[in-house]
């Protein structure tokens, strides 16, 4: 029996080692969870990059995000979109004191739309389930600018200057738009 005694303490570091093994291997990997814009709606919150639930218009400053059923609830809520028109104030135009930017999922200004309002950052669409979305668009009195990754890449060759819309993008930019600028 002497001549076996030395396989024990064998045997029993290989049931560890496969033990140890098997563990890691049956544990799956933690996911990262993807940034998301936490967004009020309804008395709850929902989380844009996932789902945007009933949701079907949503206005963010960068700091807060709102929804709301429709963009009329938005408008009635928020105001409306300040395009440049004759209506628009001198000042207004010079000191871009009202900027905002809408995207549309479909086009024609339909589907689901998001407003951003924070000036002089680029904004990155993911966290707000709207990279690779846009469809059409509407600009207020401040420019902007559309790339096509989340952290700026390739100019959109379209008008965004202030007040510009288009019913649809302009060819090869269809759901392409990843990330915004407002000057």
């Amino acid at each position: 029996m002497r001549m076996f005694s030395y396989l024990r303490p064998l045997a029993a570091a290989s049931v560890l080692v496969a033990s140890a093994t098997s563990t890691a291997a049956a544990a799956p990997p933690t996911p990262e969870a993807k940034p998301s814009v936490m967004a009020s709606f309804e008395g709850g919150w929902i989380r844009l990059a996932d789902d945007w639930d009933v949701a079907r218009a949503c206005t963010s400053d960068g700091v807060s995000t709102r929804c709301y059923s429709s963009e009329s609830e938005m408008d009635a809520v928020e105001g409306p979109l300040n395009q440049t028109s004759a209506q628009t104030t001198a000042s207004s135009l010079t000191d871009c004191a009202l900027p905002a930017v809408r995207l549309y999922q479909s086009t024609a200004w339909t589907g689901t739309v998001l407003q951003l309002t924070a000036r002089f950052t680029t904004i990155n669409l993911a966290p707000y389930g709207f990279d690779n979305v846009t469809s059409s668009y509407r600009i207020g009195v401040c420019p902007a600018r559309f790339y096509d990754t989340t952290s700026g890449g390739t100019l959109y060759p379209g008008s965004t200057s202030a007040g510009a819309s288009a019913s649809s993008m302009v060819a090869g930019w269809d759901n392409r738009v990843g990330s915004v600028y407002i000057s």
